[in-house]
């Protein structure tokens, strides 16, 4: 159960962070790096501000100050950088879904995991973005 908790705190905290990255002077200053590529790859998870990188996967820890188990936190890191990373690539689609490429097409939804978006409104009519423009 630990591990659920890691990645339910990660993915909460990654969308407040990257819904304020969206606010207009936080973008200019800090997000808009990210979103060069309308139709990103692997290569393009990170290339964001230093101060981006840092604090958006902040929210992996919090469990841990609450008593969860490191090894459910290693192991939940983990799972959280390898899904971030095929996120941000089409020919991953298959394993997690076009939710986050979807959001470099149209900044204004999508921000975090589906369900995350559901809940919050933010989520997009899906549509097909496995082609390249």
């Amino acid at each position: 159960m630990d591990f659920l908790y890691y990645v339910l705190a990660y993915d909460v905290w990654f969308y407040m962070v990257h819904r304020l990255l969206h606010v207009p002077y936080l973008y200019k200053r800090y997000h808009y790096q990210h979103h060069a590529h309308t139709h990103p790859t692997c290569h393009d998870t990170f290339t964001a501000h230093a101060v981006e990188n840092v604090f958006s996967g902040l929210g992996i820890v919090w469990p841990f100050l609450f008593g969860c188990s490191k090894y459910h936190g290693v192991a939940a890191w983990l799972f959280c950088f390898g899904r971030g990373i095929a996120r941000h690539d089409r020919r991953c689609a298959w394993l997690f879904g076009t939710h986050h490429l979807q959001h470099h097409i149209t900044p204004g939804v999508n921000f975090s995991a589906v369900y995350i978006d559901w809940l919050c409104g933010t989520r997009a009519n899906m549509r097909k973005v496995n082609r390249k423009s």
